[in-house]
């Protein structure tokens, strides 16, 4: 994705650049900090995950764009304090919720998806 914005590997400058862009929540209009209650356990996280993903899938429906940003999870303490996020809270991550601008170039890049037999087995019975 760095590489669609013009920052190569070498360019330490540009990649922080990029890093503080998820800390901006890449200029959305609406942001977000999902938590999870710490009296639930990792499996309950799954059914985070699909009301997030239903909701994703929802808003693109409705030309809707939405990030999920992992890198902010890593500094709870900080999202605790200024937010006044309980601390029975765990943070699981951030997204960011707008408009997509299609003129972006990392708004442009298409991932090729493995192939079903990379990452799952099937059994015969």
């Amino acid at each position: 994705m760095y590489g669609s914005r013009g920052v190569t590997h070498d360019d330490i400058d540009g990649q922080r650049e990029a890093v503080l862009r998820n800390w901006e929540f890449f200029r959305a209009p609406l942001a977000g900090i999902v938590c999870m209650h710490r009296d639930l356990e990792y499996v309950d996280s799954l059914g985070v995950g699909m009301f997030l993903q239903t909701s994703f899938l929802s808003l693109t429906a409705r030309g809707v764009g939405t990030c999920v940003q992992v890198s902010i999870a890593g500094y709870p303490h900080i999202l605790h304090a200024q937010l006044g996020i309980a601390p029975e809270y765990r943070i699981l991550y951030g997204l960011a919720i707008g408009y997509p601008d299609a003129d972006l170039p990392a708004n442009q890049l298409h991932i090729a998806r493995n192939p079903i037999a990379d990452n799952v087995v099937f059994h015969d019975y």
